[in-house]
């Protein structure tokens, strides 16, 4: 699944403030896992429709909601 341009915005948005310290893109879910100087949200992942959830909420995200 290709990323969404509401991804590469918050990526891009990241960047641009260098508060992004690693990211992944895996194809099959459609999601952008990233990792950031946060201690709120230190890891996360950012779905398809741009809404960011820490890693632990992946699981339980239904893709068809």
């Amino acid at each position: 699944m290709p990323s969404s341009g509401v991804q590469y915005l918050i990526i891009n948005a990241l960047e641009t403030l260098d508060l992004l310290r690693w990211r992944i893109y895996d194809e099959e879910k459609g999601f952008w896992y990233i990792e950031t100087p946060s201690r709120v949200l230190p890891r996360a992942a950012i779905l398809q429709n741009g809404e960011i959830v820490r890693i632990d909420e992946v699981e339980d995200y239904d893709e068809t909601a």
